[in-house]
């Protein structure tokens, strides 16, 4: 059968994975359908700075981008340098030869990713339909963005007098299991507070943060917005389920120890499409791709929240005493030692009764089904009860969210 007569593909969801899915088939010449719950993209996004990691492959993102044929009409600015504080604000500056990652932004405006990636898509005739939620099962693809949260950020974007600056603060006493960023591009600035544990608290921890880099250069943010970004991370055998392929965070392909997730929903999006138009396994292409870099980074999350303060000062002061991108490639690399230390890791985050250990709640949390949604914690992070269960995306609870 000719493209031209085949069926449509359909996709759910309009975030990055879903219309990298769809690009890729429509330079395929297949015709797509993308059906996205939400008025826009980027619906759930407020201007904010994200980072493009350059560091997990040794194909750099931009010839990533190049050869998958994507090409969004945003700007991808490289950063080369950043400054960490540890929890007794002592600095530490990093820099790279070539750039860890790009700078972009998320949301629904002009110029970012989101909108980018919708005019490249319907530019290649990729029909997309706004405010129409469809069911896995009537769909090719499932792309819908995470389904539960295993992280979550309080964000602010600002305009602002400030030099340009990549700072991020580790204390694990303000943030546990993450971090602070203070992100500044033009006059334009990206504040958020990352934790993953202890989510009713994120209001006062994002006002702590906040006031910790204060303390460090005083600045007042002009015209500020606000909003909630959160991330998902699974380990899974498959990413197929009936037959469709789940892509991004609807998988649970994230980066686990700085939810850097942007790449891995570009990449599995690629993926399901040539799976689509090749026949080929699905499971098989990301796995292959993906598989040991997801592993490593289960381990790294277990080391960052273990290390406590003394360790990721540590990991700073390591950083600084080298070229920080070959630093954080070495991160991502599965070792011999990682592959030991797995089974172990996994035990502990897989367990199924009382947790009787230290580490954050999300450790010992039970495998989700296909589409639940840990309700009550992030009801709780809003201060709400949790609603009734119905088919419900996490994004319908909180105001914004992570990359899909």
């Amino acid at each position: 059968m000719s493209s031209s007569l085949a069926p449509s593909i359909r996709i759910a969801g309009a975030g990055p994975s879903g219309l990298a899915t769809a690009i890729t088939l429509a330079r395929a010449g297949r015709r797509v359908e993308v059906y996205e719950a939400r008025p826009t993209v980027g619906h759930r996004f407020i201007g904010d700075f994200q980072v493009l990691e350059n560091t997990a492959s040794p194909v750099g993102a931009l010839d990533f981008l190049a050869t998958a044929g994507i090409a969004p009409d945003c700007k991808l600015e490289p950063t080369h340098d950043a400054v960490f504080f540890d929890h007794r604000l002592r600095s530490t500056a990093v820099r790279s030869a070539k750039p860890y990652g790009y700078f972009l932004r998320r949301g629904p405006d002009p110029g970012t990713l989101d909108r980018g990636l919708l005019a490249q898509a319907q530019d290649l005739g990729v029909e997309v339909t706004f405010n129409r939620r469809v069911r896995p099962a009537d769909v090719d693809v499932v792309a819908t963005g995470p389904a539960m949260a295993d992280g979550l950020a309080r964000e602010m974007t600002f305009a602002t007098g400030l030099a340009d600056r990549t700072w991020v603060l580790f204390d694990q006493r303000l943030a546990p299991g993450g971090y602070a960023y203070l992100f500044v591009r033009s006059g334009f600035a990206t504040y958020g507070a990352a934790i993953v544990a202890d989510f009713p608290s994120i209001d006062r921890r994002f006002e702590a943060c906040l006031a910790r880099f204060q303390e460090i250069e005083s600045f007042r943010p002009e015209s500020p917005r606000h909003g909630y970004s959160y991330m998902n991370f699974t380990l899974r055998r498959s990413a197929v389920s009936d037959g469709r392929p789940y892509v991004g965070e609807a998988a649970g392909f994230q980066d686990y120890l700085f939810g850097l997730g942007i790449r891995y929903a570009l990449t599995t999006g690629v993926l399901a499409a040539q799976a689509v138009l090749t026949g080929d396994s699905y499971d098989a292409l990301w796995e292959r791709e993906l598989g040991d870099r997801q592993r490593s980074s289960v381990v790294n999350r277990l080391l960052y929240e273990l290390g406590g303060n003394a360790g990721l000062a540590n990991f700073a002061r390591q950083a600084a005493g080298r070229d920080f991108g070959d630093f954080l490639a070495g991160w991502h690399r599965f070792p011999t030692w990682k592959r030991w230390l797995l089974p172990f890791v996994l035990r502990r985050w897989r367990r199924r009764d009382a947790c009787r250990h230290h580490l954050p709640s999300h450790w010992c949390r039970r495998e989700p089904p296909a589409n639940g949604t840990r309700r009550e914690e992030v009801a709780a992070a809003r201060g709400t009860a949790a609603a009734p269960r119905r088919d419900v995306e996490l994004g319908e609870i909180l105001p914004a969210g992570g990359g899909r």
